[in-house]
């Protein structure tokens, strides 16, 4: 790397919510990897991290952000980053459920199987900055939890979030 070169800004990469009824507007991400209610959690990881891999340069730092319940993937898909070189700076969760060590589904939880498929937090997780921004109050008990993990919490709407997240990652 020539060090003369500008630094590369952050690229914003958004993990979709197959189940989200309101989508994010896409034009507000670098990248948008669509996960599937079709595939284990384990293939969408493998695939999001292939994906992001495959359209992202190696000396781009790449903040992973997640859309409701694909919160959950995020330390696979960080992991996966990280084992193949990558400069992950950061993760944000939009209204998302954060990812706990041994995720247990709510009663008649068949449609959210895919995000309840014990994936196993590293010990160092999260290897990097976490943001959290609530849009909508029944996010509630999760805010709870960003707060006492010390996390960074926006109150905003996303657009105007995003703006704050971009510069607080910028290189």
């Amino acid at each position: 790397m020539n060090p003369f070169d500008k630094p590369q800004s952050s690229k914003l990469v958004l993990i979709t919510d197959p189940f989200e009824k309101t989508p994010l507007d896409e034009n507000l991400f670098d990248l948008v990897i669509r996960t599937s209610s079709a595939n284990s959690a384990r293939e969408d990881i493998a695939s999001s991290v292939f994906n992001i891999c495959m359209q992202i340069s190696n000396d781009s730092p790449i903040v992973l952000v997640a859309h409701e319940r694909s919160g959950t993937l995020l330390p696979g898909i960080g992991s996966g980053l990280r084992a193949s070189y990558r400069k992950l700076i950061g993760y944000v969760f939009i209204d998302g459920n954060l990812p706990t060590p041994n995720p247990v589904a709510p009663p008649n939880a068949q449609l959210l199987e895919h995000y309840f498929d014990s994936i196993p937090l590293t010990e160092d997780w999260p290897n990097a900055p976490v943001l959290y921004i609530q849009t909508k109050k029944d996010s509630n008990i999760w805010v709870e939890q960003v707060k006492v993990r010390g996390w960074k919490l926006i109150n905003d709407e996303i657009s105007k979030a995003l703006i704050e997240v971009r510069k607080l990652f910028s290189a």
